[in-house]
């Protein structure tokens, strides 16, 4: 299992890893032998091609026809799920509106949205909603970090040559 727990892709994927597979190289790419790691490659198809590999996901998740049965959708409707995967409408506004957003604004709107979650924890749209905002801030906080750390290490490497520049400067003098 992944650290963490268990996401919608991860479980679609840990329970038919041999589509998972086929849907990776149908989009050209090769599929790693663990489940882990599939799990994550099938992650990082979905963020690039975004809603389009999400409905091939859709199309084989282990609990379709259940889920269509019990939401009164026919099997024949090809995007939906039952799980607000396919982005649209509200969310679709939600999402478009993060990317702008300062790490304090989305601190304070994951707060704010895991309050309202907590007093209607039926609302689906809701908690996909704090789980968005939860992976945004995450993946930022991480970008953040990263930067800091190569800055850290630009600076350093600048004072490191300068110190050569300095010595180097020093034993050409005493050369001459």
């Amino acid at each position: 299992m992944c650290k963490g727990g268990q996401n919608r892709i991860d479980y679609i994927v840990f329970h038919k890893p041999f589509d998972a597979a086929q849907l990776l190289e149908k989009h050209g790419y090769q599929a790693p032998k663990k489940a882990e790691d599939l799990a994550k490659a099938v992650k990082q198809l979905v963020k690039r091609k975004g809603e389009p590999a999400i409905k091939e996901l859709i199309q084989f998740h282990p609990e379709k026809t259940l889920i269509l049965e019990m939401t009164g959708h026919s099997s024949e409707e090809s995007s939906y799920c039952g799980c607000n995967s396919s982005y649209t409408g509200e969310l679709k506004d939600y999402l478009g509106k993060l990317p702008n957003m300062s790490i304090n604004e989305l601190t304070e709107l994951y707060e704010d949205a895991k309050k309202k979650a907590k007093d209607t924890p039926a609302d689906n749209l809701l908690m996909l909603q704090v789980e968005t905002v939860w992976d945004e801030l995450k993946r930022r906080k991480k970008q953040t970090d990263t930067d800091i750390m190569k800055e850290k290490n630009s600076s350093e490497r600048f004072y490191l040559y300068m110190g050569l520049a300095f010595f180097a400067g020093i034993v050409i003098a005493k050369i001459a």
